[in-house]
């Protein structure tokens, strides 16, 4: 039989936890042949045993693509290790194979510790860290923050700590971002990371991000009462000299048309942050952020792409960006499974709160 079924998996490798499920998006694309019904499965093997589908049976259409689910659970008494395991899905179609594909796996250490990032109430600048280790190891963490933009500085109490199992542990952030001589409040971001204090180079094991606002050291109201003590001494200076002004409406350019604003998106809290794109280039980068988000959404993972320009809830110095980040959580935590789930994918995915 003539194998008629693209089967398609994710293009990078697969992260597992022992003892925890993860999902895996399969997609099954018949781009010419006729209607078929096909059975979906992972051959023999180590990952073979680990494995299910969700629905293991559909039927997919000429043209059309159908989406399943693999979970693979490894054992809860698993070592983790660094070496990649291939494992191969299948589909078959009465009993003759009608396409497969072959990815890669590997199993990690759970995450130990999870948290949220508070604005403290009546402090401006400073927010309280909240960690716990839920899991029944101790975890050595390592805390580092920096400001975006990165003028300022910030410091973390205490830079680093050993959580034992069940320990809770609240860290204060204080940021000191520069203030802008005059005009408006400059918002900025705090972005937190804590790491594995023993695996530097291993990826982040929580990550949120603050967000505030830096006053200028001259508000608008004294700006307004200098500008007008200056408009009156350059009147008097010109009563004095003699200096002729040209008389109101003479020489008036013509009128502009203002642009359109941007209708307003709301942003709800908490979100995660998935990546961020500079308005720049031909197209104020668009086309790059589009090409992000389809490459997401193609694996399977939802997530929304906002201009900062038309959000309240997302910091916009300079030209503004295009933010790539997915609403609608019930809590931080729920925010960390998400970017634990998808992080793969998406390895820049934090909590904003």
């Amino acid at each position: 039989m003539i194998m008629d079924v693209e089967v398609i998996l994710p293009t990078e490798p697969v992260t597992l936890a022992p003892g925890v499920a993860t999902r895996v998006p399969v997609q099954l694309h018949n781009a010419y042949g006729p209607e078929v019904t096909v059975r979906v499965s992972v051959t023999r093997g180590r990952a073979g045993a680990w494995a299910s589908v969700e629905p293991d049976s559909v039927t997919v259409a000429t043209g059309a693509t159908v989406s399943v689910d693999l979970i693979l659970r490894p054992p809860a008494d698993q070592p983790p290790s660094g070496t990649l395991l291939p494992f191969t899905v299948q589909a078959a179609a009465d009993g003759a194979p009608a396409g497969f594909a072959t990815g890669l796996l590997s199993v990690a250490l759970p995450i130990p510790v999870v948290g949220e990032l508070v604005a403290r109430t009546g402090e401006p600048h400073t927010f309280d860290l909240r960690l716990a280790n839920d899991s029944d190891r101790a975890a050595a963490i390592r805390l580092e923050a920096k400001l975006d933009p990165p003028a300022g500085h910030v410091t973390t109490e205490p830079g680093a700590a050993l959580l034992e199992p069940g320990d809770t542990l609240t860290a204060i952030v204080r940021a000191r971002p520069a203030r802008p001589l005059m005009g408006a409040a400059q918002p900025y971001a705090v972005l937190l990371s804590v790491t594995d204090a023993h695996d530097p180079q291993r990826p982040p094991l929580f990550t949120a991000t603050g967000t505030g606002r830096r006053p200028p050291r001259v508000t608008a109201l004294a700006a307004g009462v200098a500008a007008v003590l200056l408009a009156v001494a350059a009147t008097a200076a010109v009563a004095v000299s003699g200096v002729r002004l040209p008389l109101p409406g003479r020489a008036r350019p013509a009128p502009t048309t203002a642009a359109p604003a941007a209708t307003a998106v709301v942003v709800g809290r908490p979100f995660a942050l998935v990546d961020v794109f500079p308005h720049r280039g031909t197209d104020g980068g668009r086309a790059a952020a589009e090409a992000e988000r389809a490459r997401l959404a193609a694996a399977g993972m939802p997530v929304r792409l906002v201009d900062s320009l038309a959000s309240d809830q997302l910091a916009d110095e300079g030209a503004g960006f295009w933010v790539l980040l997915q609403d609608g959580f019930a809590s931080p935590a729920a925010v960390t499974a998400y970017c634990t789930q998808w992080r793969t994918l998406a390895p820049k995915c934090r909590v904003t709160s």
